[in-house]
């Protein structure tokens, strides 16, 4: 890995359409340039004065079944998927417009996203990457037996557990060296999932509506409900439990890619109070830098 590799955007802007998983909503995506240092940003498009809402953990106001952000008024639901995207590919700097409130769920993956960034094309921005730094292990346990840890490493790894009292799901574990290359191969085609004794309650509380066999995978009691396709891994829940952690904790603003992290019992909920206390470690060791360098 370059030690100081620069900062990046896309190229070229790039459009995606599509109906929303929870909301149902018809969305236009697009995917838009941005300067060095301005992170990733949503804008509600279809909003008088098009309102921003950052990319970042404090604008978090909901993690019922997706994560999702939000200023006042201008939300954007279910972003998982699309900042999983961006930082597969190691994009700093981008704006996202959606003409709904969340964006389309294309085949509930962040493939579809990944080729149209690919297809925008990759482009260096003149500043250094910002890293996220770690001073020591970070750890974080729920109630439920979630469970996280994060140390510092040299090199950005996931491993995943993956345990549901359910027939079909046993235990799953992956163990995973996260780079671009094992992203686009191992995480970014897997596809989010429910249960099949969900879906009434799901769609009785607003969400889910616009979930099909072709953007998710129904578990049965008996068997998996997809498409034609099937399963593209056998394990390919764990792996979409990964590429959604990776999405949520892009929301600390600064690239993962030095710290190792072992994850038991995944969630969004999970996902975002473990990045509150990875983003308020690092924030502790920059601020005694910066301390350091003030006294010399």
């Amino acid at each position: 890995m370059n030690e100081n590799p620069l900062q990046t955007t896309i190229k070229t802007e790039v459009v995606l359409e599509g109906v929303g998983l929870h909301t149902g909503n018809k969305s236009s995506l697009t995917f838009r340039p941005a300067p060095a240092n301005t992170g990733i940003r949503f804008f509600r498009a279809d909003l008088p004065g098009i309102p921003m809402v950052p990319a970042r953990l404090a604008f978090v106001v909901t993690t019922v079944r997706g994560t999702n952000l939000g200023i006042g008024d201008a939300k954007v639901h279910t972003v998982e998927h699309v900042l999983s995207a961006c930082t597969g590919l190691g994009i700093d700097n981008i704006d996202i417009l959606t003409t709904a409130n969340e964006p389309p769920i294309m085949d509930g993956s962040a493939m579809p996203f990944v080729d149209a960034l690919l297809r925008a094309g990759l482009a260096d921005l003149d500043a250094p990457k910002r890293w996220l730094h770690l001073p020591h292990e970070v750890s974080y346990t729920a109630k439920d037996g979630a469970r996280y840890l994060a140390a510092p490493s040299d090199r950005f790894s996931i491993s995943a557990t993956l345990i549901h009292d359910h027939p079909k799901m046993p235990r799953m574990s992956l163990s995973l060296t996260v780079d671009r290359d094992s992203y686009l191969s191992e995480l970014a085609r897997a596809r989010t999932f429910c249960f099949e004794h969900e879906v009434a309650y799901l769609k009785s509380q607003g969400l889910a509506q616009g979930g099909s066999l072709e953007n998710a995978i129904v578990i049965g009691r008996d068997k998996f409900n997809t498409n034609a396709e099937g399963l593209r891994f056998p394990d390919e829940f764990v792996r979409h439990k990964m590429l959604d952690l990776v999405g949520d904790l892009t929301l600390i603003g600064r690239p993962l890619f030095k710290m190792r992290i072992e994850a038991e019992r995944l969630g969004h909920a999970h996902n975002i109070e473990f990045a509150k206390l990875l983003d308020e470690a690092a924030k502790k060791l920059r601020k005694s830098k910066t301390r350091i360098l003030e006294a010399k």
